[in-house]
């Protein structure tokens, strides 16, 4: 076959099938995927505010027993943090998809949702790391604190591993959450996105 009978095969081929896509189905899909995102979130919302309630609780109650300080100052950063996940929840709240909303209304709000927990994720170091960070340096010095009377050394080496424990806690939950945006919740919003365009 030479190239003169490829070429005029391969014109004569049919444009590729057009695919129709049905928008009650879509939009059915699109609202489910929305239920379940929330569902995920407002599930690790409560788990987030009942740790912060027990911690707050619990560090208080230490506090009063022990008398000590610096566990005060750690059950207010718990209870801001639980505080802003309560906040933060309600205010989302206004921007919730109505059950008759058209198919872009609803792909926005749920681009909305989305846009809004890579914002969280991103900034979790400033309203969540830092809060409680402040609070666990507060004991952590209180602890190497009580130990100058054992000298400098203790204090050093207690201070050290004070210094190891926070900040591979702190850096593996810093890390887990940029993770989930970039693997999670970044190609969700270009889906999102997608749709959106498509629909305009």
């Amino acid at each position: 076959m030479e190239f003169e009978d490829l070429q005029k095969v391969w014109q004569s081929q049919s444009a590729a099938p057009k695919v129709t896509i049905d928008a009650d189905v879509l939009l059915k899909e699109i609202r489910r995927n929305q239920r379940q995102f929330l569902a995920i979130i407002r599930n690790r919302d409560a788990r987030e505010v009942g740790v912060c309630a027990l911690m707050t609780i619990g560090f208080l109650y230490w506090g009063i027993s022990s008398r000590w300080w610096s566990m005060y100052l750690l059950a207010a950063c718990c209870f801001g943090v639980g505080t802003f996940f309560v906040v933060d929840r309600l205010a989302q709240r206004k921007r919730r998809p109505v059950k008759n909303d058209s198919l872009q209304a609803c792909i926005e709000s749920s681009l909305f949702q989305v846009n809004h927990q890579i914002w969280l994720l991103k900034n979790v170091f400033w309203w969540y790391l830092l809060p409680l960070l402040v609070g666990l340096i507060a004991v952590a010095g209180s602890v190497v604190w009580a130990k100058r009377e054992e000298g400098t050394g203790a204090m050093v080496v207690t201070a050290i591993i004070y210094v190891i424990v926070y900040g591979v806690t702190f850096g593996a939950v810093y890390w887990v959450n940029q993770y989930a945006v970039r693997k999670q919740l970044e190609p969700r919003r270009h889906e999102l996105e997608s749709l959106l365009a498509n629909l305009k």
